[in-house]
C-alpha cells in the first residue's frame, strides 16, 4: 500500500517550494543588476550558505574583521544580501554624505527592519519620515539643545555621586550591567524628581526581554519565540509607561515648572502652532519607551567601554584624573564642556566603539552614486563602524588614542596622531550620533551624562576592571567588571 501523503506535508512542501523559486528570483535579480551597474560590488554567496555564514559572523563577534575586509577587496560601498534581501553598505565619509544629504532633501526614508520596526512602534520618532517627522523634530529639538539640557546637570550631579558612592561603599566588583540601572533612575529623577526602584527594576528586566527581539529573523509572534517575548515585553513596558504619563500629568499640570522644562512635559503636552496636541497617547508611550531604550542601553555602553579604554590607557586615565580634579564643586556645564582631556576622552571610546553600529535608508525615488544607479526602495546600511575606522581620517584607528582630538594649544597635543576632526560637529568623519534629518536626537543629553559620570569617577575614585568582554548586539562596545576605591584628594 502506498502511504498518504498528510495535507500538513503537503503545505509544507509547497511552501518550501514557493520560498525557493522567490530566492532563485532573487539571485537572478541580483546578477541582472550587477550587469546593468545598478548595484556596487560585492560578495553575495550561495543562497543558505551566506545566511550561515552571516549569523556565525556576528555571533563569533567578527563583524569589523569582516567590514574591514570587504573594505580592502570591495572599497567603501558594497553590496550584501540576506534571505534574499539586499542592502547596500557604505561607510566612505563621501558615502556618508550623499546618505544624508538625500535624507535632507527627502530623497531617503528610515528603513529598519521590520521586527525592529515593530519593536519600536509605529508612533517612534525613530520610524518617522516626511511632514509629521519634521513637525515631531520641531517640538522636540529645542528641549535637546545643549542649552538646555543643562537643566538636568544638578539631578545628574546628584545622582551619579549617590551611584558611585553606593558602588565603593560594597567593596566589590560590579558587572557592567548597573550601568542600565543608574540610567533608568537617572530618567526616572530627570521626570519625577525621585526615584521608584519598584518601577525601575520592573523596567530594566523588561527591557533585557524587549532587546532579545532584536535579532529576530521573523516578525511572527511564534509562542516561546525571542521575538514573541519581546513583544509581550513591549506591552509590558508600555503599560508601565502608561502609569508614568498618568503620574506625571497627575504631579505636574501643564502650566508647572517640570511641565515646562522637562523632555516628558513636552512629550505630553507638547502642541504645534495651531496650539493642538501634537501626540496621542499611543504616540506618547512609544516615543517614551525609545527615550528609555536609547538611555538605558546606550548609555550602559558608553560608560563601560570608556571605562574599558582607560583601564587599557593609564596615561590617557591619570591625564583625565588630573584634569577633573581641578573642576567645580558642583559641576558646571561650561567646565565640562571646555575640559579637553574629558571630551578627548569621551570621543575617541565612542570612535573606537560606536555604541550604535550603523542605521538604515531607503530610496524614495532612482538615485545615482558613483556611476551606479539605486532604483526605488534600494535599502542603505551606512556603517558607523567603517567611518570612524578611516585610517586616511583617523591613523593607527586601532589604537585608543585620546590626544588625536586635544586641542592644538594642550600640552599633550601631538601633530603626528592629530585627526583634524572637530567631534563637535558629528560630520560624516564623526557620525556617531548619525546624520540629516534623522540625527539623534539625545545627543546633548548623552554628552553631559557621560561628562558628569567620567567626571565625578576620576574625581573622586580608582577604578580597577576586570574581565573585559567585546560585544556587538544589540549595542556595539565592552561588558565589564569594575571595583571603585576612595581616591586621596590630588
Amino acid at each position: 500500500a502506498i502511504d498518504s501523503v498528510s495535507p500538513y506535508s503537503t503545505t509544507t512542501y509547497a511552501l518550501a517550494g514557493i520560498y525557493a523559486l522567490w530566492m532563485v528570483k532573487s539571485e537572478l535579480d541580483l546578477i541582472l543588476k550587477r550587469l546593468q551597474r545598478k548595484l556596487p560590488p560585492g560578495y553575495l554567496g550561495f543562497p543558505i550558505l551566506r545566511e550561515i555564514e552571516f549569523i556565525r559572523t556576528i555571533s563569533t563577534g567578527g563583524i569589523m574583521k569582516s567590514l574591514q575586509e570587504k573594505r580592502t577587496k570591495y572599497g567603501t560601498i558594497f553590496t550584501q544580501s540576506f534571505f534574499g534581501a539586499t542592502s547596500i553598505v557604505a561607510g566612505g565619509q563621501d558615502d556618508l554624505n550623499w546618505i544624508f544629504n538625500n535624507d535632507r532633501k527627502a530623497l531617503t526614508e528610515v528603513a529598519w527592519p521590520p521586527n525592529i520596526v515593530m519593536l519600536l512602534g509605529p508612533g517612534a520618532v525613530a520610524n518617522q519620515t516626511g511632514k509629521y517627522h519634521r513637525l515631531l523634530r520641531r517640538l522636540l529639538e529645542p528641549y535637546f539643545a545643549p542649552r538646555f539640557v543643562t537643566n538636568y546637570l544638578k539631578c545628574m550631579d546628584e545622582t551619579t555621586s549617590d551611584e558611585l558612592e553606593s558602588w565603593c561603599e560594597a567593596g566589590k566588583f560590579h558587572s557592567s550591567e548597573v550601568f542600565k540601572m543608574y540610567a533608568l533612575r537617572l530618567f526616572y529623577v530627570s521626570a519625577f524628581g525621585n526615584v521608584d526602584e519598584e518601577m525601575i527594576a520592573s523596567l530594566h528586566d523588561d527591557f533585557k526581554q524587549w532587546l532579545g527581539g532584536f535579532m529576530s529573523l521573523t516578525t511572527k509572534q511564534i509562542p516561546g519565540t525571542s521575538f514573541a517575548e519581546a513583544m509581550k515585553a513591549r506591552d509590558r513596558i508600555l503599560d508601565t509607561v502608561d502609569v508614568l504619563i498618568d503620574k506625571f500629568m497627575s504631579e505636574n499640570p501643564e502650566d508647572s515648572e517640570r511641565a515646562q522644562i522637562t523632555i516628558m512635559g513636552r512629550l505630553i503636552y507638547g502642541k504645534d502652532k495651531d496650539n493642538n496636541r501634537v501626540m496621542t497617547r499611543d504616540e506618547m508611550k512609544d516615543n517614551i519607551l525609545n527615550l528609555i531604550f536609547a538611555g538605558h542601553d546606550t548609555t550602559y555602553a558608553s560608560i563601560s567601554t570608556l571605562l574599558y579604554h582607560l583601564s587599557e590607557n593609564k596615561d590617557a586615565m591619570d591625564a583625565l584624573a588630573t584634569e577633573v580634579s581641578t573642576l567645580s564643586d558642583p559641576l558646571t556645564a561650561d567646565e565640562l564642556r571646555n575640559a579637553p582631556v574629558l571630551n578627548a576622552c569621551i570621543h575617541e571610546s565612542w570612535r573606537c566603539d560606536p555604541p550604535v553600529a550603523g542605521s538604515f535608508r531607503k530610496a524614495v525615488k532612482e538615485l545615482q552614486h558613483k556611476g551606479y544607479s539605486f532604483g526605488a526602495g534600494s535599502v542603505f546600511n551606512y556603517s558607523i563602524l567603517m567611518a570612524t575606522t578611516d585610517e586616511k581620517l583617523y591613523k593607527s584607528h586601532e589604537k585608543f588614542e585620546m590626544r588625536r582630538f586635544l586641542p592644538k594649544d594642550h600640552p599633550l597635543y601631538s601633530s603626528d596622531i592629530d585627526s583634524g576632526i572637530d567631534p563637535f560637529q558629528g560630520r560624516s568623519s564623526y557620525p556617531i550620533f548619525g546624520g540629516g534629518t534623522h540625527v539623534c536626537l539625545g545627543k546633548a543629553f548623552a554628552q553631559l551624562e557621560l561628562r558628569v559620570l567620567a567626571a565625578r569617577l576620576l574625581k573622586g575614585y580608582k577604578v580597577e576592571v576586570r574581565n573585559p568582554e567585546k560585544v556587538y548586539f544589540p549595542v556595539n562596545g565592552w561588558n565589564i567588571e569594575f571595583k571603585l576605591t576612595k581616591r586621596k584628594s590630588m
